[in-house]
């Protein structure tokens, strides 16, 4: 398969213009923080920032997305110049790939030379806006390919890139009824056959999602939403929040559990994922500390 004709596009209309089309259509909408060519991102992090440009500036993060275009408008009244971020699983899931060849993977799949669905030009990659169908999303579906879906965000066009282009539709989008469903090729990756009944295996091990793995999954993802916010008063945070260290607590003892069990990498991530957005984290931002914890906890094994 091809990805020679999707090229990089020109610009596109005002940020608060489109975020209110998006709302018209049902899709909740929040302003996101901007990159900036040598301070890094318009956040507190500045320089030091993972995710520049693709993070919420609201404080309880995709929670606080919105229809409603009053709000929008005040939002963008405060920030004219913020990106616009789009809250997935809602009306629209996105197929989020970072790579050409996460690409020519993903055409590969639907065998096609384009896909069939709106198709927006990120800063490095592509997104595919699909029909919301209930998928969660998940991370590294493919290599290179992330699905946005319930609980996810993704930066919409015409937001502005940290390399330094605007989020582009190359194949157009009008409203929510034209996205199509997500074929069913790319919706077995994004949820694979469901595994057997968890079994105990003659060494003692556990495999599969089974009743005690269930459990502690369920365990750390209601810590990951039941830790602290960051407070912040003045414009300055005086009490730090541990969202981010309940979720790498979480990724190392599930690795951990990994280690001696047939515990599925993609479930834990998926939900992990879902967690860690739900509370205002990143999408890179919880994928680095997911891989971080996980690798960790693989290193050690539970006993």
């Amino acid at each position: 398969m091809s990805i020679a004709a999707i090229t990089e596009p020109a610009s596109a209309p005002g940020l608060l213009a489109e975020a209110l089309h998006y709302a018209a259509a049902g899709i909740p909408v929040m302003p996101l923080h901007t990159p900036h060519p040598t301070r890094g991102c318009s956040c507190r992090n500045g320089l030091d920032c993972g995710s520049p440009g693709k993070h919420p500036r609201l404080e309880h993060g995709l929670r606080d997305a919105s229809t409603n275009p009053r709000l929008i408008r005040a939002w963008w009244r405060r920030w004219p110049g913020a990106n616009v971020g789009v809250a997935t699983g809602t009306v629209l899931d996105v197929c989020d790939v970072d790579t050409a060849d996460g690409m020519r993977r993903v055409l590969d799949v639907l065998d096609v030379v384009r896909p069939a669905a709106p198709l927006v030009r990120t800063g490095l990659g592509w997104h595919i806006w699909y029909a919301s169908f209930g998928l969660p999303s998940r991370v590294g579906m493919l290599p290179g390919v992330d699905w946005r879906g319930r609980g996810g965000s993704a930066v919409a066009p015409p937001s502005l890139h940290a390399v330094g282009t605007r989020y582009v539709f190359q194949q157009s989008w009008t409203s929510a009824p034209a996205l199509p469903d997500c074929p069913p090729a790319l919706h077995s990756i994004v949820i694979p056959p469901a595994a057997p009944a968890g079994v105990a295996r003659a060494d003692g091990g556990i495999t599969h999602l089974d009743r005690y793995t269930a459990a502690a999954l369920h365990g750390e993802v209601a810590r990951i939403r039941g830790a602290p916010r960051p407070v912040v008063h003045g414009g300055r945070r005086v009490v730090a929040g541990g969202r981010n260290n309940a979720l790498h607590l979480a990724a190392f003892r599930l690795g951990q559990l990994a280690a001696r069990s047939d515990l599925d990498e993609h479930t834990v991530w998926s939900q992990l994922t879902d967690a860690a957005l739900d509370v205002g984290l990143s999408p890179a931002e919880a994928r680095r500390t997911i891989r971080s914890g996980w690798q960790a906890g693989l290193r050690r094994p539970r006993r």
